[in-house]
Order: C-alpha cells, then structure tokens, then sequence
C-alpha cells in the first residue's frame, strides 16, 4: 500500500538532504530515472542526464552535491542512489505480519517461538525448533528438527530447511531457497559411487538476505558459513564446507564449489564458477561468467575475469589480441602469399642463370 504524501523538504529531511527549489511542493510516488511520473521523486548520477530529465513531469530529483541548480527541484546528498532506496521504504512500508500462529501451520511439541512471531497456515516447524521474536515463517516453508531462528527474520513460502541449520537476526530468504541439503559427496570404490554421509550444518550469521531458488549445501563435517551482512542473489549454488565473509555481493546463477573460502566485501558477478578448494581474498571482484580453477589462491583487492579467471590488466591485454587475430590471420595470409610469389621468383632466377 502507498504511503501518504510527503512535501520535499520532508523527505530531505529523512535522508538528510539539502534541498534547491520550492521545498513545500508534495510528493506523492517514487519513480524510474527512465518512466519519470508527475508528482514523483527520483534520482540521477550523471549530470549529463540532468537536462533530458527536466523535460520530463518529475517533481522532485534527488542528486550529488555537486549538482547546484535545475529548472527542478532538488535534494542534494552524499549517495543519490542510497537515498533513493531509503525513500522506497517510506512510499511502500515493508509488508506487516500479524505475529500470530495459525492453527493450519504444524507445530512440533518441543518447538519453541519467542513474542510477536507470525506462522502462515501450511508452513512446518520441527522437533526443537527455536524461532526468535518477530520472525515470520510463512506458508508452506518446512523447518526440519533442531533448526534455530534468530530475531526480525523472514523466511518466505516453499524455504526448505535441513535440521540443525542455525539462521541469524534479521535474515531474509526468499522463495524455494533450500538450506542444509546434502553436499555433492561421493567416493568411486572401483564399482560404484559411494556416498559420504554429510553430517554437518548450515550457519547464516545475522543480516543475510538469500534469494529465491539458491541451494547451500550442509558441511560434510563442521559446518558451511555464510558471514555477515552478505547478499545472495537467486539460483545461486553453495557447495559444502564453504566459508563466505562478511558483506560479500554474489549475484545470479554463481557457483561456489565445496571448500572454497571467500573473504570479506567480495563481488562476484552472475553465473562466475569457482572449482573446489578456492581462496578469494578481501575486496576481491570477480568479473560474469568468470571461472576459477581449482585449488586458485586470488589475493585481497583484485579485480579478474575471465576463463580461466586471470588479473584485470592480463585479461585486457589477451582480449585486446584476440580481437586483433582476424587482422593479423589477414597479414599472414598476405605475407604468405608475397613469400610464395618471391620464391618462385627466385626459382626462376636460378633457372635463368644455370641456363
């Protein structure tokens, strides 16, 4: 539902904004840089985009300091992009549970829930499960045996997860998001694969958001953590023994084979792929569809890309000669050519002269 309207100042106000122009004009909707709504505030990062947006209906533009004036108002701030995501909460509030346990939900005996905590009908919780205050477990998700839940945390339809995961305050996992699964563990004994027994557990410290359809694989033995703060992106795959930082950005479709460990306030663009046992440094990036070898140590404050994943500089230089190989298969060809021509030449004029 949208919040009532809000005059600029107002909102300059709430994400500690200066404002340029008439301050007392309302808003009332949030809007695209690219589908600018009459009555509505957006933001803006270049100042060259500056003059094709003033032609538009926009009400308010919320833009760097270095912005000074505009036929439009203005709220100047620090972080243009990270105002305008505060004011998303203020026009569309969060939605609201009603901190209550439906008598459609199953309920173990021995589980346990803290004050304010919502279970949607149809949603599972296990033998000695613990939920803290103001978690909301909602339809159809299933906690198995032994799962505990911190505080403010949000785990939406069709989550499944394994016994003795441990989810920290303030975690969000979205749709089909299943935790705790066995790991990929096999041993060939000449005649089949036989399955290693994965007996350990999932953590997710506090702060986590998982998005929809991502699988986090259960240790073998000890546990798969997911640090602080990190976000994880839909359909994501994490192996087992994993052990991800702090604050980490993985985006769509990665895959994180068994044992890697990533540190702290590493970027990893959709669909990269990290073989076993690899180690990312802090403040690492890794470029899209990247892929890492097996084994690969990649130190703090990198950027690579590529396949295999190689530093930024190397990378360019090799692209930059892969681009040039049709110009210079066309050179060769040439001078091959010039090359046969010459020779016969010669031929020719050793003939001449033996005769």
């Amino acid at each position: 539902m949208l919040a009532m309207p809000h005059t600029i100042q107002e909102l300059a106000k709430i994400i500690n904004g200066a404002v340029v122009g008439d301050s007392k004009i309302m808003i009332s909707d949030v809007s695209s840089y690219e589908k600018p709504a009459r009555q509505a505030i957006t933001f803006l990062l270049n100042p060259k985009d500056l003059p094709e947006l003033e032609k538009s209906e926009i009400g308010c533009i919320i833009v760097p300091k270095n912005i000074l004036k505009s036929s439009k108002p203005l709220i100047q701030v620090e972080n243009p992009k990270l105002a305008f995501a505060m004011l998303l909460s203020v026009f569309y509030p969060p939605q609201k549970f009603n901190g209550q346990i439906s008598k459609l939900a199953y309920m173990a005996a021995t589980a346990r829930t803290n004050e304010n905590v919502t279970i949607e009908p149809f949603a599972y919780v296990g033998e000695n499960v613990e939920i803290g205050k103001n978690s909301v477990i909602r339809s159809h998700a299933h906690l198995d045996r032994n799962v505990t839940i911190g505080e403010n945390t949000i785990i939406h339809p069709n989550v499944m997860i394994y016994e003795k995961a441990k989810i920290g305050n303030r975690v969000t996992i979205h749709a089909g998001a299943v935790l705790g699964a066995d790991g990929f563990g096999f041993v060939f004994d000449g005649k089949q694969q036989q399955k290693v027994p994965q007996v350990g557990i999932v953590v997710i410290h506090d702060d986590v958001e998982i998005g929809a359809g991502t699988t986090i694989d259960r240790a073998t033995v000890g546990e798969t953590v997911i640090g602080k703060g990190t976000k994880i992106d839909n359909q994501v795959q994490i192996a087992h023994n994993v052990e991800i930082g702090e604050h980490c950005a993985i985006s769509a479709k990665v895959g994180i084979s068994g044992s890697c460990k990533i540190g702290n306030f590493v970027t990893m663009g959709g669909g990269a792929g990290l073989a076993d046992h690899v180690e990312i440094g802090d403040g690492t990036m890794l470029g899209g569809l990247s892929g890492v070898p097996s084994g690969k140590k990649i130190p703090a404050k990198q950027i690579w890309f590529g396949q295999p994943a190689r530093p930024y500089q190397e990378m360019r230089k090799q692209i930059a000669a892969q681009l040039r190989a049709a110009e210079n298969y066309t050179d060769v060809s040439d001078l091959k050519k010039r090359l046969t021509s010459l020779e016969a030449e010669i031929e020719t004029l050793k003939s001449g002269s033996k005769s």
